[in-house]
């Protein structure tokens, strides 16, 4: 049984592989990366091909990921009620502000951005779906590690060196559970410049019937149009997400 466990983690550690490397891979890179023989690594190249996991380029001989994953996602997209349930509130907040509106969950110990509203300014900012990120990393996750168990927290902390993204992001975790102990009393976000440079977000948390923050909601655009209308935005993202909290069955107090 151990035995046969191994090997399907050791499929799932090859197929994350893919999640922050070029498009193609071949065995000898993701032997060297998994850390096992290539003769374990082509066997499992060719059980995950077999089922359309995995599929490989004729011409280059590498490989990449197969569209059955394609098939899942889109299935876990349709059983997962919240991205169905938000996106008329996405889109309203959207016709509001007119910038970025993002719908962010917590996935073990990542944040997944997993619905969007774009904004229609020829000159925008935008992010890519579904892409893991530290949960320390951007307003949207912030908020949802706020309302985490200190000793969560401290476990997601623990990555050293704390991922940088700009000359102004956390370097400190002290500095990260002093802003996360703010989020949580103030009830929301507004951060510039850690993410992305010239960059504003305004997030809000999601709560359940139970309590539980189970989402965040944020705003994010160029600093220069957010900021002059933080208040008027941070107003209409506080309103999206007690309306969503409500119909969740979250009841202040």
């Amino acid at each position: 049984m151990d035995q046969v466990l191994s090997s399907v983690r050791n499929g799932c550690r090859l197929l994350k592989m893919f999640l922050d490397s070029p498009k193609e891979l071949g065995v000898t890179e993701l032997s060297k990366k998994l850390q096992l023989s290539k003769g374990a690594v082509h066997k499992l190249l060719s059980t995950l091909e077999s089922e359309g996991f995995i599929r490989q380029n004729e011409k280059t001989k590498q490989y990449t990921l197969g569209y059955t994953l394609l098939e899942l996602g889109t299935k876990v997209l349709t059983n997962h009620d919240i991205v169905d349930f938000s996106k008329p509130y996405l889109t309203g907040l959207v016709s509001r502000v007119n910038e970025l509106a993002v719908l962010c969950v917590q996935d073990a110990k990542d944040a997944i951005y997993v619905a969007k509203e774009d904004s229609l300014h020829p000159i925008r900012f935008t992010v890519e779906s579904f892409r893991r990120f530290p949960l320390y990393s951007t307003s949207a996750a912030r908020v949802l590690l706020a309302f985490q168990p200190e000793s969560f927290q401290d476990e997601i902390l623990a990555e050293h060196p704390l991922k940088t993204y700009t000359t102004h992001s956390y370097t400190s975790v002290a500095d990260i559970k002093d802003n996360l102990r703010t989020i949580r009393e103030r009830g929301y976000e507004i951060s510039s410049n850690r993410r992305n440079a010239g960059v504003t977000g305004i997030a809000a948390p999601i709560f359940d019937s139970t309590g539980h923050v189970t989402a965040s909601v944020s705003v994010i655009g160029p600093s220069d149009r957010v900021l002059p209308r933080q208040e008027e935005i941070l107003a209409d993202t506080l309103a999206t997400v007690r309306e969503m909290s409500a119909h969740l069955g979250y009841r202040l107090g």
